[in-house]
């Protein structure tokens, strides 16, 4: 495991893990490039068992909405969500 640490050490990517997850499988929240480059502004990367894996933000937030009501604390971040749209 240490040369993948070493292979993505320089880059941006972050450990995934059950905070970034919510509770959800990585299918269900997984980036679908909406807009084709990732430039969407709701993309993150993240390390998960050695291969990066992006995250739609966004689909993880309406999600967590969907499922916990408006006003529910992010696991991430601690702090209540409210769709703006």
């Amino acid at each position: 495991m240490a040369d993948v640490n070493e292979k993505f050490a320089n880059t941006r990517l972050r450990i995934m893990t059950d905070e970034v997850l919510a509770g959800f499988e990585v299918q269900d929240i997984k980036c679908r490039s909406c807009s084709g480059y990732g430039n969407c502004g709701y993309k993150s990367m993240f390390l998960d068992n050695g291969k990066p894996v992006s995250i739609c933000m966004d689909m993880r937030r309406r999600r967590i909405v969907k499922r916990d009501g408006e006003g529910a604390i992010d696991p991430l971040l601690g702090k209540p969500i409210v769709l703006d749209d």
